[in-house]
């Protein structure tokens, strides 16, 4: 299991990246400040490899997502509609085959992309672990608790 969050410390702003998780111990040194940073292990983290608790800060507010960076998702929502506007002038259906291929591509990255457990709290996020059923998608009302 592999776990990525940003350093608790304050004033202290390093993205820390662990793996394997189960053998960090007690916990792990931030690259950057250097600190301690206590991690917290359930049985089911190692015992089955399902994540029912975050290991840095305790909450049991998870979520389940898809693991692909939303900037690259933007930035092809954006070139399609530029290139769909450009090619309008000209034929209307190249303006309609580049929305199309957009999202053949959207389409394409969503089954090859793996899905990823985050944390709502400290947004620490848990890949190659299994997926707990009891975890769902993003929730808007239970992130406006953190």
């Amino acid at each position: 299991m592999q776990i990525r969050f940003h350093c608790p410390t304050d004033g202290c702003v390093a993205i820390v990246e662990y793996e394997p998780l189960e053998e960090a111990g007690g916990g792990i040194d931030c690259p950057r400040c250097k600190k301690r940073i206590a991690l917290a292990y359930t049985e089911a983290m190692r015992d089955r490899g399902i994540v029912d608790q975050c290991s840095v800060c305790g909450s049991r507010e998870l979520f389940i997502r898809k693991d692909f960076p939303q900037a690259i998702g933007l930035a092809i929502v954006v070139v399609a509609g530029i290139c769909s506007v450009i090619f309008y002038r000209t034929n209307i259906l190249w303006a309609w085959a580049a929305l199309a291929t957009a999202l053949l591509i959207d389409l394409a990255l969503y089954l090859a992309i793996g899905k990823v457990t985050t944390c709502y709290a400290c947004r620490a996020e848990y890949r190659k672990a299994g997926l707990n059923p009891e975890h769902e998608g993003f929730d808007l009302a239970t992130s406006e608790k953190f």
